[in-house]
Order: structure tokens, then C-alpha cells, then sequence
């Protein structure tokens, strides 16, 4: 399978390269379709290519000490997979596993370092990327010191709902499956404190979907749970 360059044309990554440039990148890619649960790369593993998201989503997740993997980030079409720069020969950091059927542009990292190499503005776009991923980093870092569990849940739901929503009549879903384990992993709480709130806000009809799915019912609701000062008794 081959990638058009008219893939890379939207994406903000390629966005200060010329069409020449983007028609040399895109020929050297190839095209990898991988299955809900397969992994992209595992921590540990040779860093031999560079991997961008097509379509479907992807969860990096990491080994804790002493304790289950810790998910770093969910990422969405678009976004680069593992080390963003020329890191050819090192090991990779995290595990990449399919939370959804996904396609994966792969470019060997050998022809990905002489893009780097070659084309300024393709360094550029990935610095821009990195400084994003920092920023988001820096809230969730503020969030699990100056927020309770619940509203660090309400931001997390809110955030999904940008970068992954998909509207159903009068709800919005998230277009992934997500279980409340990985919720609780992405918020710094344990399962049981997650669970208990989820399904308080069930109940209250603020968001529905069950154990593997994530559907807002209620934004404005949620909205106002991210935003207050403190969490009401029964859900803190």
C-alpha cells in the first residue's frame, strides 16, 4: 500500500514544506494496518521507523514501578508515534497498542533522518508538535495538583470529547473504546475511586456508554463539574 502526499497537504507537521517535498516524503512511507489490541512497537524495542496515525487511535503507555503499565497519552490521527526526531538506533520508551482498527503511515528511520536532515521545515513541524505535547503534559501535571479526582475526570471526558467526539443526536461519543481502568490511569486515581464516580454520573444521566464505551449525555452539565470549586460529597 502507498500514502498520497495529499495526506500530508492538512497535516500542520508538513504544513512548511513544499509539494516536491511532501511528494519525496510520502513515497518513501508505506502503509501498516494493525487490529484493536495489536501494538505498533513495545517498550524496549530497536527504534527502526518512524510511525504517523492515519486513521484510528492509539494508547502509549509505559512499565511502572512495581505496578500495571502507566498510560502516558491517548494519541488521534495525525500525530507521530515514538521519537519525533532522529533516533535511529536507540530503544523505544513506550508500548503503542490499537484501541481502534487504525492504518499507520511507517517510514524507515534511516530515510526519516535524512528528511530531517534535508528539509528544515519538517523539523519545524516537529518541534511544534513536541511543544504541544509539553503543554498538554504541563495541564494534566496542574490538574492532578490543584484539581479533586472528579473534575480531573470532567476535564480528561472533556478533552476526549474535543479530540475524539463523534455526535450522536443529542449526545457526543467517543470514538474509541476506553474502559474505566484507563480513565483512571490517565487522571492519577485509582479504578475504584473512577468507577464510583462514572457511575454517579451515570445515574444523574450526565454520561452513559458502560464499561468499554464513553458517551457525554449532558456537556453542560459536565462542563460545570470540570469547572467547580470543589466536588459535591457524594462524588469526592
Amino acid at each position: 500500500m502507498t500514502f498520497a502526499d495529499q495526506n500530508l497537504r492538512r497535516l500542520p507537521i508538513f504544513a512548511a514544506l513544499s509539494d516536491t517535498e511532501r511528494r519525496d516524503i510520502a513515497s518513501a512511507a508505506s502503509l501498516r494496518c494493525l487490529a484493536r489490541g495489536e501494538s505498533a512497537f513495545s517498550e524496549g524495542a530497536q527504534v527502526d521507523e518512524f510511525f504517523l496515525i492515519v486513521s484510528g487511535h492509539v494508547k502509549l503507555s509505559r512499565a511502572g514501578a512495581h505496578r500495571d503499565a502507566v498510560i502516558l497519552q491517548i494519541e488521534h490521527p495525525g500525530e507521530p508515534l515514538g521519537p519525533t526526531g532522529d533516533a535511529q538506533g536507540r530503544r523505544q520508551t513506550t508500548t503503542a497498542t490499537v484501541l481502534r482498527d487504525c492504518t499507520l503511515a511507517v517510514w524507515p528511520m534511516a530515510s526519516w533522518s535524512r528528511f530531517l536532515l534535508d528539509m528544515p521545515g519538517l523539523a519545524m513541524g516537529l518541534l511544534q508538535v513536541i511543544e504541544r505535547r509539553l503543554a498538554v503534559t504541563q495541564d494534566r501535571l496542574i490538574e492532578m495538583a490543584c484539581l479533586d479526582v472528579p473534575r480531573r475526570i470532567a476535564h480528561l471526558i472533556l478533552r476526549l470529547i474535543d479530540q475524539a467526539g463523534r455526535h450522536e443526536e443529542d449526545s457526543i461519543r467517543v470514538d474509541f473504546p476506553i474502559t474505566r481502568q484507563d480513565i483512571a490511569a490517565l487522571t492519577g486515581t485509582t479504578l475504584h475511586s473512577a468507577s464510583r464516580i462514572l457511575t454517579h454520573w451515570e445515574r444523574q444521566r450526565i454520561i452513559g456508554g458502560g464499561r468499554r464505551e464513553l458517551l457525554v449525555r449532558n456537556v453542560p452539565a459536565l462542563v460545570d463539574l470540570a469547572t467547580a470549586r470543589a466536588a459535591a460529597p457524594e462524588t469526592s
